[in-house]
């Protein structure tokens, strides 16, 4: 019984050393993109469930990878730099660096985080895209709300 106790000792650390671990790459990235982190992390938290490790596949044959569950589409435009997205701090500074991209076009706004999901902002956006922008709007502000 007694090493039932430390097994979960350890675990219990493991996950708290992780946890300020992650802690510290959402506030790496926004010191580097002028982003409040927890807005970053708002968006892990809507893309990933804060998972890593989470891939999505998409029906257009793309996919999302990590925690900021970049899109293959970056995947010219990373080049060699595309495998580091496993590593969680560089998949959310790299998820930072396109919501930067976003926010200098939108500015600080709830278009800029349509057009980090979506590519374009609401304002830009029409249909069935527009209707994807505004349920991940919401599911950003659903995110936001829980970590106040």
């Amino acid at each position: 019984m007694q090493s039932n106790g430390w097994i979960w000792l350890i675990l219990l650390f493991v996950f708290l050393v992780s946890s300020r671990a992650l802690a510290f790459c959402f506030d790496q990235a926004g010191e580097m993109y002028q982003i409040n982190p927890v807005v970053i992390k708002a968006i892990a938290k809507a893309e990933s469930g804060l998972d890593p490790s989470a891939v999505n596949h998409n029906k257009n044959g793309s996919y999302d990878t990590g925690l900021m569950q970049i899109n293959s589409r970056w995947k010219k435009q990373l080049g060699d730099r595309w495998p580091y997205l496993s590593d969680p701090c560089y998949n959310v500074l790299t998820g930072a660096w396109i919501l930067r991209q976003c926010m200098d076009r939108y500015g600080y706004t709830w278009d800029a985080m349509a057009c980090y999901h979506t590519g374009k902002g609401l304002s830009d956006s029409s249909g069935e895209k527009q209707v994807r922008a505004k349920t991940y709007v919401r599911r950003i502000q659903n995110a936001l709300g829980k970590m106040e």
